[in-house]
């Protein structure tokens, strides 16, 4: 890849205890030695944004771009360095969250509560992840490392109340977690509401030195309303008082791991589901309703032990998906879609000198499907560590399978679809100190057979796209104050068109500023999001320009015994923006709340 473009990522400086990522390697990895580009946002930056949504998480991420269609809780979509929103992979707790269906995840209903921190890789990772795994991973880990307990209770604007109750208990040989939340919010139009509720747990033992198993479940309700759609003709938005949607999800894991010395067997065993209805009797075109239920269940087994040539783990892995659909247009009967695969991947750290080593990850990853064939899946990652210093590169190839809609849709699906693939590259320079840590990466991405609704009307293999961009972020901490920074330039092609791809800005980035004096805490965020190609649903049907915005949001809290009272507005400036053309995103909003703590 000639055109390689350089780029600026600085990464937020951890604690010790917090430097830890899981989701970069097969085995737990070091954020300032792992040859790859990783963001760890922890449970105390949530707090101190009052972030109530995993989606309002990422937007401070470089490289990432973050799309809601209007107020809270409505369809959230997220594109990582270019990539499509189904090629990137989600996971909660290493549990496959993504929509076998359509493929990608609706961040919309996944709150951060219970969550202790959101592990991000960008990159390609299907050498290690499989299908989805192409432009980057999202990890949301609800583990708990300390005791505790919390109940925060919030009140705004539009009738907003929020509760949410949390506990962690950890012991030597056992830990349990739990965490719960009920949320309801009227919105900022008629038929514009929002409620929902969240329940989370888990249980960890550890009966013997080399045994430990556990159990994790999390289970969530949405009920939303949908406060414009087009008219019959297609040429104005218009109110729809009665539509609406509805559905849960549930994800559950079992993990079971046996150690001994240098070696170590995991499985894990897990289910996720998701249940969605979208109904409107007042349609313009007549009575509408959908449902759609999916169901994945899957085993995943490792094997590791340490060499001379370095930790080798070999693993495999073994996944039904299940879909049925029914609608106003036709339906899907308990289409399924299987997949078993084989990867090994060695992770090598060769000390040189007190202060210095050369950190290698390189793995493969077979993948085979019942419905379409194999891939294939190389990656390799190097990087030199000297002292504070990081110098990394990686070159690496992903793919994403057939959705089961896209194999089975009525009338447009296709059974004759292969996989999309993508090859990408980066190279970087990393430094952490005590008050920061600053990183210099390169990524560049081509992606070919990407699968599109085509003019035989039904879904093929007909595009290829490429991206190049510049991430920049810093963070720096100085007495009471610290600033983070982050900031994103990317350059997309359709190859076919020579237009740039849809929703992808070519500016972002976001300025965070926190202050902290004696018992007052004050955080002040912007986030700005360029102008951008986006596509209407008024006639024509053509791709528009989407205006850019910046938002800015502050939170005020006070420390008094164990209880945190504070004030968060939202919107501050009360800029009117669209983040997906069409669908107003929240106007200003004023929320008052207070937490209670005990650590």
């Amino acid at each position: 890849m000639k055109h390689v473009l350089f780029a600026v990522l600085l990464t937020t400086s951890l604690s010790a205890q917090e430097t830890i990522i899981v989701t970069a390697s097969a085995l737990p990895d070091e954020v300032d030695e792992t040859p790859v580009a990783a963001t760890v946002i922890t449970r105390e930056a949530i707090e101190r944004r009052e972030t109530r949504d995993v989606a309002d998480v990422l937007r401070e991420v470089p490289g990432l771009a973050v799309s809601r269609t209007g107020s809270p809780g409505k369809n959230v979509t997220l594109f990582v360095r270019g990539g499509s929103s189904k090629q990137a992979l989600v996971l909660w707790n290493g549990v496959e969250m993504n929509n076998a269906y359509f493929s990608g995840y609706d961040f919309g209903q996944l709150s951060s509560v219970g969550v202790e921190k959101v592990e991000v890789v960008r990159g390609p990772f299907s050498a290690l992840y499989g299908s989805e795994a192409v432009s980057g991973v999202i990890n949301v880990l609800t583990t708990p490392h300390a005791s505790g307990a919390s109940l925060d209770v919030e009140a705004g604007e539009n009738s907003l109340f929020n509760a949410a109750l949390s506990g962690a208990r950890v012991a030597d040989r056992w830990s349990a977690n739990g965490a719960a939340e009920w949320r309801t919010d009227d919105g900022f139009f008629d038929n514009d509401d929002f409620d929902a509720s969240s329940f989370l747990g888990g249980f960890q033992s550890t009966p013997s030195d080399h045994l430990s198993a556990g159990v994790l479940a999390r289970h969530s309700t949405y009920d939303l309303g949908v406060p414009f759609t087009p008219n019959a003709s297609s040429d104005a938005f218009v109110p729809s008082p009665s539509r609406r949607e509805e559905g849960s999800q549930t994800q559950i894991a079992v993990p079971l791991q046996y150690t001994a010395g240098g070696n170590a067997v995991e499985l894990r065993l897990s289910e996720s589901r998701r249940d969605d209805t979208f109904s409107d009797p007042d349609g313009p075109f007549g009575p509408e309703l959908s449902e759609v239920d999916m169901t994945m269940r899957g085993a995943r087994g490792t094997a590791r032990t340490t060499t001379t040539f370095g930790t080798i783990t070999v693993g495999g892995e073994y996944e039904r998906a299940v879909v049925d659909f029914s609608s106003n247009f036709g339906s899907i009967d308990s289409r399924d879609r299987i997949n078993r695969s084989v990867f090994v991947e060695d992770r090598l750290s060769l000390s040189i000198g007190a202060q210095s080593s050369i950190e290698i990850a390189a793995g493969a990853r077979y993948d085979d499907f019942a419905e379409f064939g194999s891939e294939t899946s190389p990656r390799l990652a190097a990087a030199w560590v000297h002292n504070g210093h990081k110098i990394r590169a990686s070159y690496g190839e992903g793919f994403r399978a057939p959705a089961i809609g896209e194999l089975y849709f009525p009338f447009g699906g296709n059974l004759d679809l292969g996989a999309e693939h993508s090859d990408n590259i980066e190279i970087g320079y990393e430094r952490f100190t005590g008050a920061g840590s600053v990183s210099i990466a390169a990524f560049a991405g081509d992606y070919e057979n990407l699968i599109f609704f085509g003019p035989t009307f039904q879904f093929e293999n007909i595009a290829s796209a490429k991206t190049r961009g510049i991430e920049v972020g810093g963070e720096h901490r100085r007495g009471p104050a610290d600033v983070a920074f982050s900031y994103t330039w990317l350059d997309t092609e359709d190859e076919a068109t020579g237009n740039e791809l849809l929703r992808r800005p070519r500016h972002s980035g976001s300025v965070a500023v926190g202050y902290h004096a004696s018992a007052y805490t004050a955080q002040l965020v912007l986030t700005h999001k360029g102008e951008r190609a986006d596509v209407t649903d008024l006639f024509p049907f053509g791709t528009v320009r989407n205006e850019a915005y910046t938002t800015a949001d502050l939170v005020v809290h006070y420390a008094w015994g164990a209880f945190r009272p504070y004030v968060k507005l939202e919107n501050l400036t009360d800029r009117e923006y669209e983040e997906v053309f069409g669908y107003p995103s929240g106007r200003r909003r004023a929320i008052v709340g207070v937490r209670w703590a005990i650590r």
